[in-house]
């Protein structure tokens, strides 16, 4: 009797496919109540939010401040009417930013409207300039990020990525006060201006990178485009300037770039400067020396191994008050927004400042394991 393995071969084969169809919808089951899963504790938490807070919700006002230019900027705001319609709050009080004033004069109609947090939606630019209204008071802000890097919404540990539950925790979060870096820019001809940062101001190489960055390449490759800018500037001249940090004597340094940092975390997980933490009372300066692409493969290994040790060509110190003095006129940028020339830059730390809704309790008992990526 012969055995037509045909046959069986084939059976075989339906009964694989039957069991790969089986498991492909067992695990969207699966993933499904997961989601569900976490919607019910999402709804939980702001439940026992609403029920804590000292307000009672139809006493609640929330300000929003949103950059229309952004995509998903629609729906967001969409996010935010329904979030607090479902805690029994208030209609938001919701202002356009504009390119002349990117959310502080919006910011503080909203505080004088009587809001209780004011919400940012948009990128670093719109978080910057809502908290410059909000510094020194006791009104929250609120993230809701739609930039490109997004750098004070990771360093903080929002998920950044995920809309639904940044919009309930910039309405509903537990609330952290931060520290803010009060900055005075000289430019030449001697004007000043009073700026604040919540991440990095910086003068030359990260200046001419965000300064020259394509915006094509940045709608088209996010924050990765700052990289082809990057490689176009790495190798440029180091220039003279003298730095002064609290009651110590001027030192002068010949840098590629210099940082006056409120958090050390970049994109992609990336800990430029591990101990600079947003709340911490100090802000970290560094200076970066390299003369060469030797040099910066130094500084790029020093980050990548987390090497907390001061490089010849990397060094770091921390601060409460730094003056630095150029030289000769340098490219400045506050939190990614390039400002233009400065002959020199006073900076302050304001301690615990502003109060920040959503700031992530693992950041804050694991503050040099990284923000979210």
């Amino acid at each position: 009797m012969t055995v037509d393995y045909g046959w069986i071969i084939a059976a075989a084969l339906v009964l694989v496919v039957v069991l790969g169809i089986v498991i492909i919808q067992l695990a969207r089951r699966v993933r499904g109540l997961k989601h569900q899963v976490s919607e019910l504790e999402q709804r939980a938490e702001i439940t026992a939010a609403v029920a804590a807070h000292p307000k009672r919700p139809e006493d609640r006002l929330v300000g929003v401040v949103v950059n229309v230019s952004k995509d998903n900027a629609e729906q967001v705001t969409t996010l935010v009417h329904r979030a607090c319609a479902e805690a029994g709050m208030p209609e938001p009080f919701v202002q356009a930013s504009t390119a002349e004033d990117p959310g502080r004069a919006m910011a503080q109609r909203a505080v004088e409207h009587g809001c209780d947090v004011v919400i940012a939606v948009g990128g670093d630019g719109t978080v910057r300039a809502v908290a410059s209204a909000l510094t020194g008071t006791n009104v929250a802000l609120g993230i809701i990020p739609l930039g490109t890097g997004n750098l004070f919404a990771r360093n903080i540990g929002l998920p950044y990525h995920d809309l639904p539950a940044c919009t309930a925790e910039a309405i509903h979060g537990t609330a952290h006060r931060v520290d803010t870096l009060q900055l005075e820019l000289r430019r030449p001809g001697g004007r000043s201006e009073q700026e604040i940062s919540l991440v990095i101001a910086g003068g030359g190489l990260d200046a001419e990178v965000m300064e020259d960055t394509r915006e094509v390449l940045k709608a088209r490759a996010g924050w990765l485009a700052y990289g082809e800018a990057g490689l176009r500037h790495v190798l440029g001249a180091r220039k003279t300037l003298s730095v002064k940090l609290d009651d110590g004597e001027p030192e002068t340094y010949r840098v590629r770039s210099v940082l006056l940092a409120n958090c050390g975390t970049l994109q992609a997980g990336i800990r430029l400067i591990p101990e600079a933490m947003f709340d911490d009372g100090h802000m970290d300066v560094a200076l970066f020396t390299p003369r060469h692409a030797l040099d910066w493969a130094r500084v790029i290994a020093k980050t990548a191994f987390r090497y907390s040790a001061d490089i010849p060509v990397m060094k770091v110190r921390q601060a409460r008050t730094g003056r630095l003095t150029m030289a000769e006129p340098m490219r400045f940028q506050i939190d990614g927004d390039a400002v233009g020339d400065v002959i020199s830059v006073s900076a302050r730390v304001d301690h615990e400042s502003l109060v920040v809704h959503g700031v992530s309790p693992t950041v804050l008992d694991h503050p040099h394991q990284g923000a979210v990526q």
